[in-house]
């Protein structure tokens, strides 16, 4: 624009573009939501006019907004506004007088739904009188606990009652109501065998997920997050979203792996084909639904992954069965892969990861090789022998949540498959240098309330717990650099929503997607990466958070 203004120039700062071929600037401007020059500020003080707005840096660091390639966005934030929170380090006892408290609040029917238990709780949630003892303490109130994973939950007598499990109720398919030796529940249900508990909580009224979508995207952006990928999402989410970006509120780029499949909790066959046939009219100018999500296992500390070998903690238990097999899982991504679909796939355990990349293997040979991108989710038991896969088949490796480091619920992981198995998980350094595509993500809400980009970032380049909670590090010879991880959470998820040429990078002629940080972060000690605080988020040049 050489005869123009631009609206704002952001000048005297570390500007780090995460464009190859200009990969540091000092001055950027910004005309029509969109950068018009980055360069020099030579280059681009010409563009200073009367009415530009001139932002000094302050030798800060600025660069792209982060996107996280995997959330689950509206339930996260109505559990963050309305449900009891408990920490995944919580004992039983612990979490039994935080139901209590919560039981002597609000209406005497109303539901109290409370996430997340970890390792200790459900360990004592596995021995007799557990069930007994939430009762003692909710009463005739029903009572739901999620697991940190999302793939279990803990329910009083009251919630199964409402949900008709009894004794006599059988396993459903791809889940397991828990029962003790006399057949009768005992408050455990494992993946599928929570649906009808979770489907009987009361839901929240459509004005209640309006506000919980537009805070999440508020707390999206303050957080430094300019794009997300919404990793299961339903026909009322696409709405919520789209509401926001009419109203010219979505503040940022939102891609959705919308649930096609009948393996996705809340799956309903009318609803899934008016998403797969409406989805381009169904989204606003600021998403993208051309996305689908299976899952074909379920969670190490539930030994619900599908493993190769059997776990340590259980060596008799038969292998876990995976929700489809290998020629419904090659039938379904075929069928996605020819609308142009690109599939997500939860697979966490080696066995369940090569069978997703079988699969596309075989998609490929029947469909052609320029077919789209699909995703393994998680993956962090992938074998070495098919790590080189992930790039001659096109597969992107989606990983979270970030437990590439010690705590609690790696831990737990730990314990359940064997210090050996486990030493050999998150080989990171090693998937970037077989040349896949990898995006880094925090799978919110299931391992932590609170969402936290730069402590997960700290822990791909340590190996460390960035908290300090928990000595030592894991397997630090697969840990990169700050380099390597910034396009993780960049350029990598912007290419991978099919944005790239819109967002990801701070170059001309791509939106201003932009914050601006307290320090740099590739001058500081790996470890201050997670104090890291964003001073100021830009949205198509619009400042959408802190100041500037």
């Amino acid at each position: 624009m050489p005869n123009s203004s631009a609206e704002t120039i952001l000048h005297n700062g570390v500007i780090r573009t995460m464009d190859a071929a200009n990969p540091v600037a000092e001055a950027l401007a910004v005309a029509g939501g969109k950068i018009v020059r980055v360069g020099s500020w030579t280059e681009v003080e010409p563009l200073r006019g009367e009415r530009t707005a001139l932002i000094d840096l302050g030798g800060r660091m600025l660069m792209p907004g982060l996107i996280d390639f995997h959330v689950h966005l509206l339930p996260s934030m109505i559990a963050r506004l309305h449900t009891t929170a408990i920490d995944t380090a919580d004992d039983f006892d612990t979490i039994l007088r935080k139901i209590a408290d919560a039981c002597t609040r609000g209406a005497g029917r109303d539901w109290v739904v409370a996430n997340s238990y970890g390792a200790l709780a459900l360990q004592r949630m596995r021995e007799p009188g557990a069930l007994a003892a939430l009762d003692a303490v909710s009463g005739d109130r029903p009572v739901v606990m999620q697991h940190l994973s999302g793939h279990g939950h803990f329910a009083n007598s009251a919630a199964l009652q409402i949900a008709g499990i009894d004794a006599a109720t059988p396993n459903p398919p791809d889940g397991e109501i828990v029962k003790d030796a006399d057949g009768r529940p005992t408050g455990l249900l494992v993946e599928s065998g929570a649906w009808s508990v979770t489907d009987a909580i009361p839901e929240l009224s459509a004005a209640g997920k309006a506000e919980a979508a537009r805070a999440s995207i508020a707390y999206l952006n303050s957080l430094g997050i300019t794009g997300f990928a919404d990793a299961s999402a339903s026909l009322e989410s696409l709405e919520f979203y789209k509401a926001l970006d009419d109203a010219d509120a979505l503040t940022c780029w939102a891609a959705f792996h919308l649930a096609l499949s009948p393996t996705c909790s809340g799956y309903a066959a009318d609803e899934a084909r008016l998403m797969r046939e409406q989805r381009r009219e169904l989204c606003g100018p600021h998403m993208n639904a051309d996305f689908a999500k299976i899952f074909l296992d379920g969670v190490p500390s539930l030994r619900t992954a599908a493993m190769l070998a059997p776990y340590a903690s259980a060596p008799d238990e038969p292998p876990v069965a995976t929700s489809l097999t290998l020629d419904e899982l090659t039938e379904a991504i075929a069928d996605f892969d020819r609308d142009g679909i690109g599939v997500k796939v939860h697979a966490v355990g080696d066995r369940a990861i090569r069978m997703v990349l079988d699969a596309v293997e075989q998609v490929r040979r029947r469909n052609g090789p320029g077919g789209p991108q699909h995703q393994i989710a998680h993956g962090q038991f992938i074998g070495a022998t098919d790590i080189p896969r992930l790039a001659e088949l096109n597969v992107l490796h989606d990983m979270c949540p970030p437990l590439w480091h010690p705590n609690s619920a790696s831990l737990t992981h730990e314990r359940m498959v064997g210090a050996e198995r486990y030493a050999t998980v998150w080989p990171v350094r090693d998937i970037l240098a077989a040349g896949a595509a990898v995006v880094a993500a925090s799978d919110w809400r299931t391992i932590a309330p609170d969402l936290d980009p730069w402590e997960a970032m700290c822990g791909l380049v340590t190996r460390r717990d960035p908290t300090g909670r928990h000595d030592g590090a894991h397997a630090p010879d697969q840990a990169v650099s700050v380099a390597e991880v910034l396009p993780l959470y960049t350029t990598n998820p912007a290419a991978a929503m099919r944005l790239g040429d819109r967002t990801g990078r701070l170059a001309a002629g791509l939106s201003a997607d932009m914050i601006m940080l307290d320090r740099d972060l590739m001058t500081i000690e790996p470890l201050a990466i997670a104090q890291t605080k964003v001073l100021a988020t830009w949205f198509e040049g619009r400042l959408v958070h802190g100041s500037a």
